[in-house]
């Protein structure tokens, strides 16, 4: 059950419902049924964009939800950045350094 929802979980996610759908219909393009793979796969892109920008769709594993996703103060550099983490430590994007979190 907690796989199912985990699954849930991350086909609110932009990115994976139009690389899915993208799959799909290269699949049925190589089966010789008729799709036209562009066509679909701006469908998808434009309908993901109004479901991001409603607010429906979001990437889940931010920490902070909307604008500025993630965005914290670097220590170092003193700027608002996006980190990433490594190792169980904090990597300011915009200057490099590690940091404890």
């Amino acid at each position: 059950m907690e796989q199912i929802k985990n699954i849930l979980k991350r086909l609110k996610n932009p990115s994976v419902v139009i690389s899915i759908v993208s799959q799909v219909a290269a699949i049925l393009a190589l089966l010789n049924v008729s799709v036209n793979v562009d066509v679909v796969t701006q469908v998808v892109v434009g309908i993901s964009s109004i479901l991001v920008l409603l607010g429906i769709m979001s990437d889940p594993t931010t920490e902070n939800k909307g604008y500025g996703d993630d965005m914290k103060p670097c220590p170092v550099c003193g700027k608002m950045t996006p980190h990433l983490k490594v190792e169980g430590k904090m990597i300011c994007s915009q200057c490099g350094k590690e940091f404890e979190e």
